[in-house]
């Protein structure tokens, strides 16, 4: 109860009162009602309640010396009342009141004064998308296609969703947004909840709301540029955070607008109201809808969950009137507060009965890590690479602590296809590239007797062609902290933690396991960085293993009960835990009977190369610096070239198309070639030769006569598969030439 309040029913007792709740009827349930007397301050002078009977008091010298006198639903906290549910009167006209003694009150204003405890659920979480996801949301955004009607090409994406899905490519924004990531719970900060009424009127065949409509979404646009492929954005892009987002929400009218805009003009006109009542941001109008107002707030439940209630008053809503949520969440670091989602400004509303998920995408969130429970068993296993999941890669079983099966032809890749052909121009078969992060699953049973693992540590070998170690054994050994979350009274204090390396019972390069019972730590950390370029273990001829050991608080080396031991020099000595492997997506993972577990990779950071060597007229080869062709409609036009990645299998596809001019009229466009995952002039070969188009085909006579002469360029893009596992953009080069032609 505030300050202002502690005086309630304290003082000189007044002329008795009764107040009167009009058109009351036996058996309803009757408000807790409190008359407010306040000065010209706002503070509060005296408040009365009201009793069961309707009988209150103010003394007279109290009346005297107010400025207003406010009648409303009496709470614990008055200052969470809503102001526009308060009746107001002047201490000179409820004087009057009072010498009546009766203060009679509408039905339609005593029935919001009954409170009631409402409640609002949901989730918070982190999903922290990969720079290649950030340039495929602008390209569909900024394309006018829509879900329902495909008005022009869509556009081409640097990840083929089938390489995370098995489906076909993502067409459209609710595919690209709901694609399989991995996210994290958070689990510190607070929820504020906002609420709106509004009153939305269905969308009928020429609604006269459609111009209005059509101008907000022409507004969005004109903040949004038409904007390149970004080769090595950031994460995210800040033009992307400006646009699209809104305090880590993401804003799902900019999102579409574009291609919300282009549908509303091209469907037919007895389809357009069906289509924007189908769309709930587009449905309800912000001026259909009230002021946003905040009525409730609470913490987030450590499994990232939150249940707020609030005392409320009876909600009286119109026709084609209901009240909207909305969440703001905030988390601290220290002195810092930062708000990581923000549903209002983004214009995210659910019902009350909705149990929200809210997505943060910003970069100032901090999600929690979830090692499992105790007691559900000690084990080992490689959870993830980057943003993906092990169970895609393709590794064979394991032979011993530090080899495996000899490998098929795709062993040590991600996202296998048992047949090779149907990885051929497909983002199946990918080659690992840059620095691969590597996360483990070590169970919170591996930290207690009789187990009592205190260590890890991660080498690499290279493997021959039976899959068994060949020369020297390599130990990750840069130095690694992890962040973890200290409570502080008021939010959080982030505090590094150093993990290794350390030297213990002889042996080195060994990394503290960081067990959920030791810290809380945060979300999204690795046990290992693997810089594949690193010119111990760079050979892309080759095929690397990766195993990972463990170690007790001596620096004994663990190996499960029934495995083999190493034979290695170094203490050594059998614990109750196993080795797993994920080897699908759902259900049981592979044992791994040995005493260390040992992955195969094959990495390969050599680039996609792209050449053109000459243009060619009619066949005939042409390299001069400056070029104008002069020909019949028939005459053809053509390119030598050279586009390969030096392991043919890791090219994704090169393709090759020209522009006219500044491609802006209709068949300004066009492909000699679309797509091609083929090498093509590898060195010591000569060049390839591209398909051709007619000059006619090119200067579309057809839809021009007049246009017989143009200057035009011709463009070679070749992308590999090559990812880190985190990055799906297909990485590549391109070169370009100029020239013109005519025909004569």
């Amino acid at each position: 109860m505030s300050e202002s309040y502690k005086g309630i029913n304290k003082g000189e007792k007044g002329r008795q009162m009764q107040l009167n709740l009009a058109a009351f009827k036996q058996g309803e349930e009757r408000p807790a009602v409190v008359v407010t007397a306040v000065d010209r301050n706002g503070k509060t002078l005296r408040a009365a309640q009201v009793d069961g009977q309707g009988n209150f008091d103010l003394p007279e010298d109290v009346l005297k010396v107010s400025h207003r006198i406010l009648i409303g639903p009496s709470t614990e906290n008055p200052e969470e009342v809503d102001p526009d549910s308060l009746l107001r009167y002047r201490a000179p006209e409820f004087a009057q009141l009072a010498r009546e003694g009766v203060v009679s009150i509408p039905r339609g204003v005593w029935e919001k004064w009954i409170l009631q405890i409402r409640c609002v659920t949901g989730t918070v979480k982190k999903c922290r998308r990969g720079p290649w996801w950030f340039n495929d949301l602008v390209k569909l955004a900024t394309t006018p296609v829509f879900e329902t009607q495909q008005v022009i090409a869509p556009p081409k994406l640097s990840l083929r969703a089938e390489a995370l899905s098995r489906v076909g490519p993502a067409q459209s924004i609710s595919e690209l947004v709901f694609l399989p990531f991995r996210c994290q719970v958070i689990c510190n900060g607070t929820v504020e909840v906002y609420r709106r009424t509004c009153c939305c009127e269905p969308w009928v065949i020429f609604d006269p709301r459609i111009p209005d409509l059509i101008r907000d979404l022409e507004g969005i646009l004109r903040a949004i540029p038409e904007i390149p492929p970004i080769p090595n954005p950031p994460d995210p892009p800040d033009f992307v955070e400006a646009l699209f987002f809104k305090e880590g929400s993401l804003d799902e009218m900019a999102l579409n607008a574009r291609r919300d805009l282009t549908a509303i003009r091209s469907l037919p006109t007895a389809e357009v109201a069906a289509y924007i009542n189908a769309r709930p941001y587009l449905l309800c109008r912000r001026y259909s809808c009230g002021l946003p107002q905040k009525v409730g707030q609470g913490s987030i439940h450590p499994d990232g969950r939150f249940t707020i209630c609030w005392i409320d008053g009876r909600r009286i809503l119109g026709r084609n009137c209901h009240d909207e949520y909305a969440y703001v969440v905030k988390q601290r670091i220290g002195k810092f507060a930062f708000t990581v989602y923000n549903g209002v400004a983004a214009n995210i509303w659910f019902n009350q009965n909705t149990d929200a998920s809210l997505v943060s995408y910003s970069p100032f969130a901090y999600a929690c890590r979830d090692n499992g429970e105790p007691g559900t068993g000690a084990y080992v296993y490689l959870d993830i690479i980057g943003d993906t999941e092990s169970w895609n890669l393709k590794t064979p079983n394991a032979t011993g602590w530090d080899r495996v099966a000899a490998p098929a032809y795709n062993d040590g890749l991600v996202f296998p296809t048992a047949i090779p052909a149907a990885a051929v121009g497909a983002n199946l078969n990918r080659n690992w590239g840059g620095t691969l992060k590597l996360n483990y699953k070590f169970s919170e049973d591996m930290r207690i007797a009789p187990v009592s693992a205190k260590y890890y540590r991660i080498s690499i070998t290279e493997a021959d062609s039976t899959g068994h170690p060949t020369g020297d054994r390599y130990y990750l050994s840069d130095g690694l902290s992890w962040e973890k979350s200290v409570p502080t009274g008021t939010g959080v204090d982030i505090v590094p933690v150093v993990l290794g390396p350390f030297s213990q019972g002889g042996q080195d390069n060994l990394f503290i396991i960081p067990y959920d019972a030791e810290g809380d730590w945060n979300a999204g950390q690795y046990h290992g960085y693997l810089n594949t370029n690193d010119t111990r273990w760079r050979n892309p001829e080759a095929r690397h293993l990766v195993t990972v050991e463990v170690f007790d608080a001596a620096g004994k080396r663990l190996r499960p009960t029934a495995a083999p031991p190493t034979g290695l020099l170094e203490a050594e000595g059998p614990a109750p835990f196993t080795f797993r492997r994920r080897f699908q997506d759902l259900g049981p993972m592979a044992e791994v009977p040995f005493a260390a577990l040992t992955h195969m990779f094959w990495w390969d950071n050599r680039p996609v190369e792209a050449l053109i060597v000459d243009l060619r007229k009619d066949g005939g080869v042409f390299n001069e610096e400056c070029l104008f062709f002069i020909g019949t409609a028939a005459s053809t036009f053509g390119i030598g070239f050279r586009a390969y990645h030096p392991n043919e299998m890791f090219q994704l596809s090169h393709s090759i198309h020209w522009k006219r001019g500044l491609g802006s009229a209709a068949g300004s466009i066009g492909y000699l070639e679309p797509g091609n995952s083929s090498n093509i002039g590898v060195p010591p070969n000569p060049p390839g030769t591209s398909p051709t188009n007619t000059f006619a085909q090119m200067l579309r006579t057809d839809l021009d006569p007049t246009r017989k002469k143009c200057a035009f360029t011709v463009f070679l893009d070749i992308n590999a598969k090559t990812t880190d596992g985190d990055d799906f953009g297909n990485p590549g080069t391109e070169d370009t030439a100029a020239f013109a032609i005519e025909i004569n």
